[in-house]
């Protein structure tokens, strides 16, 4: 069962987006410069994506509750981000920082105000995880325990679902851009490199020191395609609700000091986030 939205969720990432300039700044010049390339933001850049989406979400919200007539935008999300970095191009860093703490505490306030009745409108809870958690899944540094856990618990636990509710077409168009004949081969790449990923941390939890052997990541795919291919498709799903299920059960119970592992936190933001929006439908 997929958990409901709360309040504490969404500020417990807002808490996360309280550390997120801190954090960038921690990272090595090399690795600051990967990651620029891979969201396409520089630091400036990412706070105003990210808290001009936060002024955006607090005006619907409370129209929302307050029951004014708002009409439904249709977004040209390239226009409207590209928006967002031209309205602060020039803007110090200093206020621009200021700036969006300022924001921030703005939608603590706005979140902390709300009712846990107020929180179960669709348009309510699906802003604020628009704006605040998937954003921070979507564009965060690391692997915090809570998002994790939120990523198995909610979009991998739906990921059949969102490929089920595609039409036949669609379906055919997806599988084909991302390189699989069959949606359960593409499941069972997910499932493999999940059960790659156990067999790393539990190596880290008896020693530290652990690395896992090179692998020829092609060889390693094909061969888990082939490998599930010899299996029923209900038992492929069993195999990967097993597989999410030890996983949740290891991101709850794991010491800080393994979970903490540089080699842990790289692989569950590679494989348990971003492998979601490589893949997701």
């Amino acid at each position: 069962m997929i958990p409901a939205f709360t309040q504490a969720l969404f500020l417990r990432s807002l808490d996360e987006w309280g550390t997120y300039p801190d954090k960038f700044k921690a990272l090595s010049p090399e690795e600051q410069a990967e990651f620029q390339k891979i969201q396409g933001f520089s630091l400036p850049q990412m706070l105003a994506h990210v808290g001009v989406w936060w002024e955006e979400a607090q005006g619907i919200i409370r129209d929302t509750l307050e029951k004014r007539e708002r009409p439904r935008r249709k977004y040209d999300f390239d226009e409207f981000n590209a928006a967002s970095l031209a309205r602060f191009k020039d803007t110090p860093e200093a206020e621009l920082l200021e700036w969006y703490e300022s924001g921030r505490q703005r939608m603590i306030a706005l979140i902390t105000s709300l009712d846990a009745e107020q929180i179960k409108i669709r348009r309510v809870y699906g802003w604020l995880d628009a704006v605040t958690l998937f954003h921070l899944k979507e564009h965060g540094i690391g692997a915090p325990r809570f998002l994790i856990l939120d990523m198995l618990r909610r979009e991998w636990a739906a990921y059949a679902e969102h490929f089920h509710s595609l039409t036949e077409e669609e379906q055919k168009a997806f599988l084909e851009k991302q390189g699989f004949a069959r949606f359960r081969d593409l499941v069972a790449h997910i499932v493999a490199w999940w059960e790659d990923g156990i067999h790393l941390i539990e190596g880290v939890a008896r020693d530290p020191a652990y690395r896992t052997p090179d692998k020829d990541t092609d060889a390693f795919n094909a061969e888990a395609v082939e490998s599930y291919s010899r299996l029923a498709e209900a038992d492929v799903w069993k195999q990967y609700e097993s597989t999410r299920a030890a996983l949740i059960e290891l991101a709850i119970n794991l010491p800080d000091e393994t979970y903490e592992h540089t080699d842990v936190q790289a692989w569950l933001r590679s494989d348990v986030i971003e492998h979601y929006f490589d893949h997701a439908p």
